[in-house]
């Protein structure tokens, strides 16, 4: 039985647990974290599956990424396991100062043009306006649900801290660091960084479609139906570390959706809720190093700086983890014979 460890309990590292369980035979897979599901960044997050550019990494290994999470979730969303999963088919706008750029257009369900029709049935009005098909994945469903299929493999899970990967070493064949924001003080990653972000949940069952907008920044504002109410965002503000609502975030935020959407003005507030994205300079870290300590050498799977893009390639990232994994293990094995 060879032994694995994953750091990280939110969707990169429940994504990487359980690809690992599936695809790797006689393997026990334990993972560690010190926050799971509503304590996490991605619980946080209203999970639309959008197109997006991704400094620093490949564009074939991106759409590899992305491809292979859109599979995965249409899967679910096309079984009964959809609801429990918090999946669904969601369409909506785009309006941009400028064409939209992302990776994986053509990989969703539908992206065009919108018409002008379409157009002239919303109060606001940008020189690019797009209509899109994709998938909604909400992480406050989709976490337990993953976490569920894990522990059913047989996974094991420690609520605590890592202060550091040497506690691992001799215990584990591998750990898949799955850290997220917590890789800048457990690897020393000084390219971290964190990215705030800031939203509301509010009951509006009368939306049934996403808008987003670009107003100064790409994506600066949106309205995402969710299964239970909708959400409303959103900022991006960087090596901003602070969980506290902020007045001023919350007043702007809301008055771009209501300049997008002017029905919510009778929106009945749920919540508002703040997260850290885990940024990284150069983009996601998805590679193999061999990290030595004074007691020995362990191999390790970096898997994180994903920032906003959890949802959209958390599936993906975790294929091509498993596949590291899977090879570094032939030559753990190999040297301990």
């Amino acid at each position: 039985m060879r032994n694995i460890v994953v750091i990280g309990g939110g969707v990169i590292g429940l994504s990487t647990a359980v690809n690992i369980q599936e695809t790797i035979p006689n393997v026990q897979v334990t993972v560690i974290a010190e926050h799971f599901e509503e304590e996490t960044t991605s619980h946080v997050a209203a999970g639309i599956f959008r197109p997006y550019i991704h400094p620093g990494v490949s564009q074939e290994r991106i759409r590899t990424w992305i491809g292979d999470s859109f599979a995965h979730y249409s899967k679910i969303i096309n079984s009964a396991e959809a609801v429990e999963a918090g999946m669904l088919r969601l369409s909506g706008y785009f309006f941009g100062r400028q064409p939209y750029v992302g990776e994986g257009k053509d990989i969703i369900y539908d992206f065009r043009h919108a018409t002008e029709i379409e157009k002239s049935s919303f109060p606001i009005r940008f020189p690019y306006t797009d209509f899109f098909t994709s998938a909604l994945v909400e992480c406050r469903f989709y976490l337990p649900f993953l976490l569920k299929k894990f522990k059913k493999a047989g996974g094991l899970i420690e609520r605590r801290r890592v202060e550091s990967l040497e506690e691992f070493v001799g215990k584990y064949h591998m750990v898949m660091n799955c850290s997220g924001n917590g890789a800048f003080t457990l690897v020393g990653d000084q390219t971290m960084y964190p990215v705030r972000g800031q939203i509301y949940r509010v009951k509006a069952p009368w939306l049934k479609h996403a808008v987003l907008a670009s107003f100064d920044n790409p994506i600066d504002a949106y309205i995402i139906p969710c299964k239970d109410d909708v959400v409303l965002g959103g900022c991006r503000q960087q090596n901003r570390a602070d969980l506290t609502v902020d007045k001023f975030d919350s007043k702007s935020i809301w008055d771009r959706c209501i300049a997008m959407e002017p029905s919510l003005k009778y929106a009945e507030i749920i919540s508002e809720n703040v997260g850290l994205r885990p940024g990284r300079k150069g983009g996601v870290r998805l590679e193999t190093e061999v990290m030595t300590f004074p007691i020995g050498s362990i191999k390790v799977v970096h898997n994180y700086g994903h920032e906003g893009s959890g949802v959209l390639l958390s599936w993906g990232c975790a294929k091509e983890a498993t596949q590291l994994a899977a090879t570094e293990l032939v030559t753990v094995m190999q040297a301990k014979l």
